[in-house]
């Protein structure tokens, strides 16, 4: 008796979600010509990344190595290593469209693979590690002007995304270790037209020393004692970190906030990142030198 009921409350029910699925499908049809979706790769229309494209991204990530050799400022003048990187892929054809396309719309689907190629680098970077305390996973914090512009921190979402669904490399944690330093209202204030109209506001186009320049003492430890609201956050004194960003270029930002964790006491093994930006001697490829960094 109960299972024909159920049967035919099944066939009552089938009519409506029948009605329902075509007008979202409707919706979803109307919503595609209002705002057009093309793949991020090549341009395919109403897929935001083809099959293709996803292909070819996956095989430009699918080997992370280290790369601090690209990043002046990791490296010392006689060639000793300030902090170690590892990079998924080298910043250009899909994997640089899907970084620029990913950071200007935060796209699910791009959002999938990214995060996917960021796990990669990670395990790369966190490697086999003994026993004991976790390894710190810290990202790079976004500044108030781009999340302003953008509306979401891009690697705080991947991360976020690699948590939930349990895809941090075994024996590491992710911990916001990091903070931007409060620029001060009227500071805020003055940048804000700028972040809300779109104007770039980041270090694309800088050289070495104005990266350096614009990064120093941009970032703060969260340690109880720092005075900034963050609840809880266990002091990084004494605890192994590997820093996470998205893409890396001369290495300013990643330095900075090493400088930062190390004078709070954290042991930095190094950085991970999705992609790195090769020397100009390493390649020819225009859309090598447009990382939209922070």
């Amino acid at each position: 008796m109960g299972e024909s009921l159920a049967r035919h409350a099944a066939m009552a029910a089938a009519p409506w979600r029948r009605i329902t699925g075509a007008v979202l499908a409707a919706g979803a049809g109307l919503l595609s010509l209002m705002v057009p979706v093309e793949c991020a790769g090549c341009g395919a229309p109403d897929v935001a990344l083809c099959a293709a494209c996803a292909r070819s991204l996956r095989s430009a990530t699918a080997r992370p190595r280290r790369v601090e050799e690209h990043a002046p400022a990791l490296v010392e003048y006689d060639g000793g290593v300030l902090t170690a990187a590892v990079a998924a892929g080298p910043y250009g054809a899909e994997l640089a469209q899907c970084l620029l396309a990913f950071k200007r719309h935060g796209t699910p689907r791009l959002e999938a693979e990214l995060a996917s190629a960021l796990a990669r680098s990670l395990r790369a970077a966190v490697g086999e590690r003994r026993a004991g305390s976790p390894v710190w996973l810290v990202p790079v914090p976004t500044s108030t002007r781009a999340y302003v512009r953008r509306g979401f921190d891009p690697v705080g979402l991947l991360m976020s995304n690699l948590q939930r669904s349990r895809r941090l490399p075994t024996g590491a944690v992710c911990v916001r270790a990091l903070a931007r330093r409060p620029r001060g209202l009227p500071r805020t204030a003055r940048g804000l037209p700028g972040a809300l109209s779109g104007a770039q506001g980041g270090q694309k186009g800088l050289r070495r020393g104005q990266r350096r320049g614009r990064v120093a003492g941009a970032f703060v430890a969260r340690t109880r004692s720092s005075g900034l609201p963050f609840g809880r956050q266990p002091p990084p004194a004494g605890h192994r970190v590997i820093i996470v960003d998205d893409v890396l270029t001369t290495g300013a930002t990643i330095r900075e906030a090493a400088r930062v964790l190390e004078a709070a006491g954290a042991v930095v093994l190094g950085a991970a990142v999705i992609a790195h930006v090769p020397r100009p001697t390493d390649t020819t490829r225009p859309d090598t030198r447009l990382a939209d960094t922070k």
